[in-house]
């Protein structure tokens, strides 16, 4: 599920924002000034996939809000503001913003601006990274324990089609375990917790086993 951090002081917008893009299985973080949206940020940064950032805030404007993101983080940022001066626009990209949109603004085209920078639609934004045994997820590094590494390589190699517990059992214990095979249901749960909370990408086959889509 895609997170975005609303840095706005007018509550009427956040709250507007919110509701549209809530129809799009987007979870929303709030922040009504510049500072808050930092400390915000810093608190929940492996979590946030993209900020909507207002411009004239009180206590830390947008601008100085995105210098200080920009320090730790390339999350993708759009900026928002009811000046459309080009001024405006050349200081905020200066900063490290990837876009800007001025208010009033079209919601059906502000979610067309966030899926040119996060993609929506497809679930190629997780990668397998072998050399550390870990994964990537919109660009994020997510450690695995060995077993779940496993699971998630043989998913890659075999999607979208039902792999049984005894095959996954095969490839990951070996043809010698003995266990139980809901040693398999147990790490699918783990790696769901770390990478596929809304089973986006893991799908059960119901009383087989699981498929992986992509």
């Amino acid at each position: 599920m895609l997170k975005i951090l609303i840095v706005e002081d007018e509550v009427g917008i956040r709250t507007i924002i919110k509701k549209y893009l809530s129809k799009f299985d987007i979870t929303i973080i709030e922040a009504e000034n510049g500072k808050k949206g930092l400390d915000t940020f810093l608190n929940n940064k492996d979590n946030i996939d993209l900020i909507l950032m207002d411009v004239m805030m009180p206590e830390m404007d947008g601008i100085e809000c995105t210098r200080e993101i920009r320090k730790v983080s390339n999350v993708p940022i759009i900026m928002l503001t009811a000046k459309s001066e080009d001024e405006d626009e050349i200081e905020g990209l200066e900063v490290g913003a990837n876009d800007f949109i001025t208010k009033p603004f079209n919601l059906e085209v502000l979610l067309l601006r966030i899926k040119k920078l996060v993609d929506l639609d497809s679930n190629n934004d997780l990668e397998l990274v072998k050399e550390q045994r870990a994964v990537k997820k919109n660009g994020k590094l997510i450690p695995l324990t060995k077993k779940e590494y496993l699971i998630l390589e043989y998913f890659f190699e075999n999607p979208n089609i039902i792999l049984t517990r005894d095959q996954i059992l095969n490839r990951v214990w070996t043809i010698d375990y003995f266990g139980d095979d809901r040693v398999v249901d147990t790490n699918i749960k783990r790696i769901r917790r770390k990478i596929d909370e809304d089973k986006k990408y893991i799908k059960t086959a119901s009383g087989t086993g699981y498929i992986f889509v992509k």
